[in-house]
């Protein structure tokens, strides 16, 4: 009797098990709605049945991540906080800081001397391994959904249709989409094409050690400082649909001064902040001094603000290299103004103008100087704090995929003036912040400083261009390298119509899928004020090669890019109607002289000859006024 009913029990147990996976509900919680009154030998063979239950399910949750390819990578971001080493355990175990803090000792008296928390803060770290939780079982399942949809599409049939016939500017924008998805970012044949821009109206004058940041929203790019034949001060924007150069003079508000060179420029929420440089040289202490203030502009409404920072001292610099976390501007290396290089790494909060020294893992590392750097992390940064972990909201727009994120800084020159070509990342989250220096793979280029440095969506790559070594016979360097950044491989890249000699402390900014090279040094003189354009795209790279058949550089005239609507080329993705609205109010004038010819109305007789006539008649006049009497010209 006691084996019957102990079978049916079991029978009923499954049924319900059944249920409860059906209706995704724990088995305790189904027994207290059901108040079911049972044994002890009945709940401990249910406790039994139950903890094989969840490890079961642990165990296929296990499997279907390492199916998925999951590495779990923020267990390892925080395994000094968790301390789990999979992830079936800590399924098995209490995700919370209670449930940890049990494990580690259960006493609880000296817990609480040993780990200071409270509530909020057990609460905040387990709706955080809630998220990122969530959002790996969302990876993980999208990835297996694409796998089912491509087991199905195998499966079926490929029908042969007759190829539709496209417009030809829409068949163009297809192949771009295509190639820019189809293209290997790993391949190592990479080509890049040239553009000069020749520029006929009035153009900056030559200059070296300024800086370019291109606003996307507002379709321009803003120059800002330089040394020439003067220090500039005022603030140039570029068109970037026109590329028409426009001075818009020193600005509102509070403007600096002075020009400078050897600042940084770096964009924050729409607005420029620029930082550092040199000063005019100061004959009386026989040396150039450096700024350390710093001011923000505002491209939209051309003004300046000064920012009255707090917190720790910093000391004035330049050619240095700064860049955006977050809500963080940090700053690292550079020059003094007695020519010490600096090795420091500091970051001003931007929400309470705070500037703090961050402590470095290794301190006496070697500073640099004239280096180059790019700010590179898997989505938009939410950072409280440097030394503390940050997240990473990947967004719709183009975000870099790294190994490693940071900010990653190339090249530059030590104290003994010497180029150095190790490629370093600043890591944060971590006290004190590491400074790596990363081991790279390929053609690894030459040691340099002053060049230029710049992040491509496509390719996911950083572009090295330029730059100057004084040890090597040609000094100024012209090549050109891709820094594959998943695999870390260098790659020299083939220039087609490059420039003949190379440049060095000029200033570049990518726009869509160009470089904008400006200014700099080259072979003993200054650099032109033209435009130059490094073309990314590799389908557009392609497509340049075929119709340039000389492989020479093209040079396009600013003139004929305002009534050519073919060379959509130039045109960026961010295109608006209002972009030509300045050039529309420079020729306001004429317009309205126009409009009032036309709705002028004349009693006059018309003229018998045409203008062309008129003006010769006028000319022979004019000639023969000179060798006759002024009379003669009144009379008439």
């Amino acid at each position: 009797m006691d084996q019957e009913r102990r079978r049916r029990w079991i029978q009923s147990q499954q049924q319900r098990l059944d249920d409860i996976r059906s209706r995704r509900l724990t088995p305790t919680h189904h027994l207290k709605i059901d108040n079911i009154r049972l044994s002890k030998t009945e709940k401990i063979i249910q406790m039994k049945q139950s903890t094989i239950i969840r490890q079961q399910q642990s165990m296929a949750i296990d499997e279907c991540i390492s199916k998925g390819d999951c590495k779990l990578i923020f267990l390892q971001q925080q395994k000094e906080d968790i301390g789990f080493k999979t992830f079936s355990e800590m399924m098995r175990t209490n995700s919370s800081w209670w449930g940890k803090a049990d494990q580690l000792n259960p006493n609880e008296s000296t817990l609480k001397n040993r780990l200071q928390f409270n509530q909020f803060q057990a609460n905040q770290f387990t709706n955080q391994l809630t998220r990122k939780w969530t959002s790996t079982v969302n990876e993980v399942t999208e990835l297996i959904n694409k796998q089912q949809e491509l087991q199905q599409l195998q499966k079926v049939k490929k029908i042969k249709l007759k190829p539709k016939p496209i417009p030809q500017v829409e068949e163009d924008e297809q192949h771009n989409d295509d190639t820019t998805k189809q293209f290997d970012p790993s391949s190592t044949s990479i080509k890049v094409f040239w553009f000069n821009i020749q520029i006929n109206e009035w153009k900056p004058p030559v200059r070296e050690g300024c800086t370019v940041t291109y606003v996307p929203s507002l379709n321009k790019a803003f120059m800002y400082g330089g040394i020439g034949n003067d220090l500039f001060k005022n603030v140039i924007a570029l068109n970037t649909q026109t590329w028409v150069w426009r001075d818009i003079g020193v600005g509102k508000g509070e403007a600096p001064p002075e020009g400078r060179f050897g600042h940084t420029a770096t964009l924050y929420k729409q607005s420029i902040i620029i930082y550092g440089g040199e000063k005019k040289f100061n004959n009386l202490m026989k040396r150039r001094e450096c700024y350390s203030d710093v001011r923000m502009f505002n491209p939209a409404e051309k003004t300046w603000t000064q920012l009255k920072t707090n917190g720790d001292i910093i000391e004035g610099r330049r050619n240095h290299i700064a860049q955006c976390v977050g809500k963080y501007f940090i700053i690292f290396g550079g020059l003094n103004p007695y020519g010490l290089v600096l090795n420091d790494a500091c970051a001003l909060n931007l929400e309470n103008n705070k500037w703090t020294v961050l402590h470095i893992e290794n301190q006496f590392l070697e500073g640099v100087s004239d280096a180059a750097s790019a700010a590179l992390f898997n989505g938009e940064v939410k950072m409280e704090n440097p030394y503390f972990s940050y997240e990473c909201n990947k967004k719709k727009g183009k975000c870099p995929t790294v190994n490693q994120e940071g900010i990653y800084v190339f090249g530059g020159k030590t104290q003994n003036g010497e180029a150095t070509n190790d490629l370093r990342v600043i890591q944060f989250g971590f006290k004190p912040i590491k400074i790596v220096k990363l081991k790279t793979k390929g053609q690894v280029p030459i040691a340099r400083y002053s060049h230029s440095l710049n992040y491509f969506y496509h390719l996911n790559a950083l572009i090295l261009y330029g730059g100057r070594n004084d040890s090597k016979e040609e000094n100024i360097l012209n090549d050109l390298y891709v820094l594959q950044l998943m695999q870390m491989n260098w790659v020299l890249v083939q220039q087609i119509g490059g420039l003949k000699y190379g440049k060095f402390n000029h200033c570049s900014v990518l726009i869509d899928s160009k470089i904008m090279i400006f200014g700099g040094y080259t072979k003993n003189v200054y650099a032109n004020a033209d435009i130059q354009l490094i073309e990314l795209d590799q389908y557009k790279v392609s497509k340049m090669i075929k119709e340039n058949k000389n492989n020479n550089q093209l040079s396009i005239n600013s003139s004929d890019l305002l009534t050519n609507t073919n060379l959509k080329v130039f045109k960026t993705e961010f295109y608006q109607e209002k972009a030509d609205q300045e050039k529309n109010e420079t020729n306001k004038q004429y317009d309205t002289m126009r409009s009032s010819q036309v709705s002028l109305k004349s009693f006059m007789p018309l003229p018998s000859k045409s203008s062309s006539q008129l003006m010769q008649d006028y000319k022979l006049l004019r000639l023969r006024s000179k060798f006759s009497s002024p009379n003669i010209f009144q009379s008439i």
